[in-house]
Order: C-alpha cells, then sequence, then structure tokens
C-alpha cells in the first residue's frame, strides 16, 4: 500500500480514538452544557475517520468526497476541542489536525 494512504489509516484510527475518548471524557465532566459542542463534533468526526478508514481499505469510489469531509469535521473537530484546556480535549484536537493535514495530502497525490 501506498506510504500516503497507510499514514492516512494510521492517522484515521488514532483520530477516531482520540475523538472517542475526548467525548467519553467529556460526558463524565460534563457540566451546563460546557462541553456539549466538543462532544457532539467528537462523536461525529470519529465516525466520519472510521468510514474513511473502511473506504480506503476497499477502495471505494466515495474516497474523494469523503477525504474532504474528513477533513473538513476534523478542522470543526479540533477548533471546538482545542478551546478547553482538558488534556484529553487538547489530545482530540491534535489528532483531529494531524489526520486533516493527511486528508489534504492523500487528496493532493489522488489527482
Amino acid at each position: 500500500m501506498e506510504d500516503t494512504i497507510q499514514s492516512l489509516l494510521q492517522k484515521t484510527w488514532h483520530c477516531a480514538l482520540m475523538c472517542e475518548n475526548c467525548a467519553a471524557a467529556s460526558i463524565k465532566t460534563e457540566q451546563n452544557g460546557q462541553f456539549a459542542d466538543c462532544i457532539q463534533l467528537s462523536l461525529d468526526c470519529a465516525e466520519v475517520c472510521m468510514l474513511l478508514s473502511k473506504a480506503i481499505k476497499r477502495q471505494s469510489m466515495l474516497l474523494q468526497p469523503l477525504l474532504d469531509l474528513c477533513h473538513w469535521i476534523c478542522q470543526q473537530c479540533a477548533e471546538v476541542c482545542g478551546k478547553h484546556e482538558e488534556d484529553h480535549c487538547q489530545q482530540c484536537a491534535a489528532a483531529c489536525l494531524l489526520c486533516s493535514e493527511a486528508c489534504l495530502l492523500a487528496k493532493s497525490k489522488n489527482r
């Protein structure tokens, strides 16, 4: 498998796991809706990352639009989670940024 795609697979899996972790930890500490956007975006991002991973593995014809979607949702999630000081939110934001960059790189190489 091409190095760019292999790297993307690793980053999407890592991002999905960090997003799931962030959502779970945020749910445990949720007070007055302060993490509502963080939880929602983290769960959405995890789902999109997993969908992209599966699409890559089966060489889906949806790869290009999913790269765009994953890039976009990772950017949104990184922005929201990055506003929180909690370690799980910061780790999620960092993983999302790495995944977003990997999506852009893969998209540019697959043209």
